[in-house]
């Protein structure tokens, strides 16, 4: 049974809110803001119906609710719709709005449906154990040798066999993988990590693509990447192992204390190396750096954009970066090009292409998921706005 607790601070209020209930056959127990907190229990099921007040900021408290109580969902309460700030009830992680102000029949059928919300949400919570989510790390050694389409295709694919696939953009000062799916993020892992300090949040900062794919997108601005640390990239990963059946990575193309992070916690390494001589020399570096890391058992090399040039065989580049190809991919030009400017992963778009055939035996290689074919759609976020919940 789910707890409905609510403020008390206005005695009109607390009467229509207590009539309101009734109807759905429910009760209020009702409270002061300073004693809140005593009422909330971490195991407990809980709606907080939170009215707007002059005594507490109302985004402050529902977000300090959410995140210290998991288990507990917030339905912020308004005279009238103009009250309402979206940007602020969304990134507070409020679960539904009611406005005082409307009829009757809609505050009751309002008031059911935050109830049915909640119990939706806390209950598949509670139904799904935590995960043990295989990472799967992207990098490589300069920028333009297709780490990011690998990256966001290869998701793509495992999209196509898993419920929960996450794609963590770490590639913070200019990451394209939200551009390459042609999604716009509203928070990113800048707000997460500015806002969500114990992670219990992370879903509310994910971007949802289709297929079961979501992603924690780049900051929105070069400068906030200075803000995220190793540690969080750790908690991030850890979060999402906790969710997520396949977190891919896809890293900046150069080695910092977030990228060595990401290479540590990961099960596989996909280092993506091209048919030419500054590419190779750098990547024997990088090769070598992570020998000295003890991360070289770990590393699968890919060679993209495979093609026939004079004195670079697939022999010559094993025997100038020290290591086995695992995987290469064709050259494509056209048809890649035509994906990232539609924002459609290949494998979506022309799944019938050498290069989508050739990432699909990569994923299964890597890892090829079990009994996948009952797998469950995820459940759809409400969006807040202006007129209430959508």
């Amino acid at each position: 049974m789910i707890k409905l607790i609510s403020i008390f601070e206005n005695e009109e209020t607390k009467s229509m809110l207590d009539a309101i209930a009734k109807k759905v056959d429910r009760k209020i127990e009702w409270t002061t803001h300073e004693e809140l907190f005593e009422k909330l229990l971490p195991t407990e099921l809980s709606l907080v119906l939170l009215p707007q007040s002059t005594s507490y900021d109302i985004y402050h408290l529902c977000s300090k609710i959410k995140n210290e109580y998991r288990n507990t969902k917030v339905s912020l309460v308004f005279e009238y719709e103009t009250e309402l700030d979206s940007k602020q009830a969304i990134r507070a992680g409020a679960t539904d709005v009611i406005f005082l102000s409307s009829s009757p029949s809609k505050i009751r059928d309002d008031l059911q449906n935050a109830i049915q919300e909640t119990k939706n949400q806390i209950s598949y919570q509670f139904d799904q154990p935590k995960k043990n989510g295989k990472v799967i790390t992207i990098g490589s050694t300069k920028g333009g040798v297709g780490k990011t389409s690998i990256s966001v295709n290869l998701a793509a694919s495992y999209g196509k066999r898993l419920a929960k696939v996450a794609i963590l953009d770490l590639d913070l000062q200019f990451g394209d993988v939200s551009m390459f799916y042609d999604v716009k993020p509203k928070r990113t892992i800048y707000d997460w990590v500015k806002e969500d300090r114990n992670g219990s949040q992370i879903e509310n900062f994910m971007t949802p693509y289709k297929n079961g794919i979501s992603i924690l997108a780049a900051p929105q601005r070069p400068e906030f990447a200075e803000v995220i640390t190793g540690d969080d990239v750790k908690r991030a990963i850890k979060t999402l192992k906790e969710n997520y059946d396949i977190v891919v990575i896809d890293t900046a193309p150069h080695l910092d204390e977030n990228s060595i992070v990401a290479l540590e916690k990961s099960d596989e390494i996909l280092l993506v190396t091209h048919q030419d001589l500054p590419t190779l020399k750098n990547t024997r570096l990088l090769i070598d750096t992570l020998e000295t890391l003890q991360l070289l058992e770990k590393v699968k090399m890919v060679l993209n954009r495979q093609a026939k040039v004079k004195g670079l065989t697939i022999e010559t580049v094993e025997k100038i970066i020290g290591q086995k190809v695992a995987f290469t991919l064709p050259a494509m030009e056209k048809v890649m090009i035509t994906s990232v400017n539609e924002g459609k992963p290949l494998v979506y778009s022309y799944p019938r292409s050498q290069v989508a055939k050739k990432i699909f035996q990569m994923a299964d290689t890597i890892f090829a998921p079990v009994g996948t074919s009952g797998r469950k759609k995820l459940k759809s976020k409400r969006v807040i706005h202006a007129g209430g919940m959508v």
